[in-house]
């Protein structure tokens, strides 16, 4: 909502508006998303463009304007504050655009926006034009005087030369800035990300993924330390969460122009500019810090290792391997016995091959019904297939046939694991309740395929099974049948 808590007389001149652009016009800061297009890139070359640095921040903002892939269409714009200089405009107000980022930035996205702006003027990779010294520039030329747009502090000098500031963003800690006397024409709030935002940036729902930690555990707690074996798969539950989390942040960092040229991800926190490159970054960083200080401090290390594993299979899957076909559902399947596997290294006792191979054939299975259903409702809506993953609807019959095959075949292997490790050993009282878990497995591999086939399958099979109803019911049987069996 705009806000006009100093309004000018009526009939008085209404000074040109000089506009910035990092933080005001657009609502995020165009040179960190350009040093994420050019990491992901170039990221060897980001070593020279570091170095410009020590020529000046406008040497370095050239390097990377000239180095980066800043897809200016998509771009998020404050578009209440567009809404109100158009009017403005159209008012018969003059208007410039006016920003630290470098001129072929501020000419690009003036040309995104034709006609609106008479004067566009950035650093020139030279001058970096902020501050006192976009002021002067300001002045000179508009020297009968202007109204400024700002967002920031460094934005304070040229609100003090102003006749009257237009705030954006933190609306009231800007005005506690201002110089006494200062006329505030309009204000744009934009309040900062709060819970809800973060939850989905940080992809919350998804730590449920992070469960199958406590699959080797439950299935062979140490009965003299389980408490102890319980509360470090507690901690580690939340630490590969974290990681997850990070992950996600910095895979949302390099896909920000894809992400708002897709119907969906458009709406993402990052990509909608509700949170900046910058706070991702950050986030991202001490999240990834803090986890694997605390696994080192507190975890055996071999579980803070398998962590490391984790991190850097889902960096490889987010940069290239989601692109590749087959490899990408291998990668997926992957990481979910990964997750296995880390709880696994909370015992004492070496992992079992036998569940892991079950885990591996399990997940590859659901990673085909995840891939058949995208592809499915691609080529029932008259697509050829998904392009950014490889598959076309030749694909169909592949992903149906390996994804059942794979699915039994991990049942054939639970089986074994149950017979040939659980049923000899002495955790379980009636291991051949156990057994149980084989009908209950295969009924919900079944249901699902059968959801997929009739095209009912519109999410991540692992996050259906978390909200589906008939799930949840063989969950309860599940654990039942595992409670029973250790009485």
């Amino acid at each position: 909502m705009v806000d006009h808590p100093s309004p000018a007389a009526p009939g008085a001149r209404l000074p040109p508006i000089a506009v910035d652009l990092d933080g005001s016009l657009l609502r995020i800061d165009t040179l960190h998303e350009s040093l994420c297009s050019f990491a992901k890139s170039d990221p060897a070359g980001m070593a020279g463009a570091l170095l410009r640095i020590r020529e000046g921040k406008a040497a370095f903002k050239r390097s990377v304007a000239e180095a980066a892939e800043l897809d200016v269409e998509t771009l998020p714009f404050d578009e209440e504050l567009l809404a109100w200089l158009r009017a403005e405009q159209a008012g018969g107000r003059r208007l410039g655009l006016f920003t630290a980022a470098d001129q072929s930035v501020a000419d690009a996205v003036a040309a995104r926006l034709p006609g609106l702006f008479e004067v566009v003027r950035g650093s020139d990779g030279h001058l970096n034009l902020s501050g006192a010294r976009k002021a002067d520039a300001i002045a000179a030329e508009f020297p009968e005087g202007f109204c400024y747009v700002g967002n920031a502090a460094v934005d304070v000098p040229i609100f003090a030369r102003a006749e009257a500031a237009i705030l954006v963003g933190d609306v009231a800690r800007l005005r506690g800035m201002l110089p006494p006397g200062s006329r505030v024409e309009a204000e744009f709030p934009a309040p900062a990300a709060g819970w809800a935002v973060w939850r989905k940036a940080l992809r919350l729902s998804h730590w449920s993924k992070n469960l199958l930690v406590f699959v080797a555990p439950l299935l062979g707690f140490p009965v003299d330390r389980a408490p102890a074996t319980l509360l470090e798969a507690v901690l580690l539950f939340v630490l590969m969460g974290m990681v997850a989390s990070a992950s996600y942040l910095a895979n949302d960092l390099f896909d920000l122009s894809a992400d708002r040229r897709h119907p969906v991800k458009r709406y993402r926190p990052l990509a909608a500019g509700l949170i900046t490159a910058q706070q991702g970054a950050l986030v991202s960083a001490g999240m990834l810090a803090a986890a694997f200080l605390l696994s080192l401090v507190l975890l055996p290390y071999l579980a803070t290792l398998v962590l490391g594993v984790y991190l850097v299979t889902t960096t490889c899957y987010s940069f290239a391997l989601k692109r590749m076909p087959i490899v990408d559902v291998i990668t997926l399947a992957g990481l979910f016995t990964v997750r296995i596997l880390a709880g696994s290294a909370l015992l004492e006792e070496r992992v079992s091959l036998w569940l892991l191979t079950f885990s591996m054939l399990f997940f590859v299975g659901l990673a085909m019904v995840k891939r058949y259903a995208e592809l499915d409702r691609v080529v029932a809506a008259g697509g050829a297939g998904i392009d950014s993953r490889g598959y076309t609807a030749k694909d169909l019959a592949l992903l149906l046939g390996a994804g059942l095959a794979s699915g039994f075949s991990a049942i054939v292997i639970f089986t074994i694991y149950l017979i040939q490790e659980q049923y000899p050993r002495e955790i379980y009282g009636t291991p051949g309740l156990l057994w149980m878990m084989v009908p209950i497995i295969m009924v919900w591999l079944l249901r699902v395929w059968h959801l997929t086939l009739h095209g009912r399958m519109n999410e991540d099979p692992v996050a259906f099974a978390l909200t589906d109803r008939f799930s949840l019911g063989l969950g309860v049987v599940s654990a039942i049948v595992l409670v029973a069996a250790w009485g």
